[in-house]
């Protein structure tokens, strides 16, 4: 009788430690977290603004989903992709650095898109007390100019670039105090006094930080050098499906006009 009793308590435990298995999904596959994925982009800091509103609705449109964007320069990011090799999804300020990782062999190729052109202007004090009508201004002696890093941000080599292409390199470096290594900082600093002049993106106009604080000039398609952001998977990602799922949203009609809100001039899809 006694070895009965304990046989049915046995049976007992099994079945209670079988359902709660069960109910943790550890047997089943599909956890009672399940529904909670991250994935990670890596991301252009210029891109900040637009991303974090496609983070949001993104999360919002898709519950228990959270994606993580590490922002930084595209040297920097294409950095963390190789030693870390840990993201989902990879999008920087310059196709060139895309194109690195593809040959490398860090991205699924043919998930590669062509987001929105990244467009340089040049940014002064507000009112340009300093009368600066376009690059070669930039060289004046009385010009303080802070520059992205030629290592860093995307539009520090696109500014290096453009005054090799104009032969204004030797005028201006002389004037450079300082070379950063976000796009975000060449905005803090012209904002806050620090610099008479910088060259950022053309959609970081839109931006707050710097509504009502700066003037703009355009450079003249002949001298500019207009670049496009691209997204895509990487071959470490986890989870192919959501990564692909964020990417087509990003480049949707929908998540495009998000794009438009905040400045970019967006890439046909078709």
């Amino acid at each position: 009788m006694e070895s009965k009793n304990i046989a049915i308590i046995a049976i007992a435990a099994i079945i209670i430690i079988v359902a709660g298995l069960y109910a943790s999904g550890m047997l089943t596959g599909n956890s009672s977290t399940s529904g909670n994925k991250t994935i990670t982009i890596l991301a252009g800091a210029g891109t900040m603004k637009a991303m974090n509103e496609l983070k949001e609705n993104f999360e919002d449109e898709n519950p228990g989903v959270t994606i993580d964007i590490r922002y930084g320069g595209a040297a920097e990011l294409f950095g963390i992709l190789e030693t870390q090799k840990d993201a989902d999804l990879f999008l920087p300020g310059d196709m060139k650095y895309m194109t690195e990782s593809m040959n490398k062999g860090y991205i699924l190729n043919d998930t590669v898109r062509n987001v929105t052109k990244h467009i340089p202007i040049i940014a002064v004090q507000k009112g340009n007390p300093k009368n600066i009508t376009g690059l070669a201004d930039l060289g004046k002696s009385d010009v303080k100019v802070v520059l992205g890093d030629p290592k860093g941000p995307a539009i520090g080599p696109v500014s290096e670039k453009m005054f090799n292409k104009t032969n204004l390199t030797d005028n201006v470096t002389p004037n450079v105090v300082t070379y950063a290594t976000t796009v975000n900082q060449l905005l803090t600093y012209l904002v806050t006094g620090q610099a008479d002049a910088t060259i950022i993106w053309a959609d970081m106009t839109t931006w707050s930080e710097g509504q009502g604080k700066i003037t703009t000039v355009e450079i003249p398609k002949d001298q500019n050098i207009i670049k496009t952001i691209p997204i895509a998977v990487t071959v470490y990602t986890k989870d192919e499906s959501l990564a692909m799922k964020f990417e087509d949203y990003a480049t949707s009609t929908e998540g495009l006009e998000i794009w438009k809100k905040w400045g970019f001039e967006p890439v046909n899809q078709n």
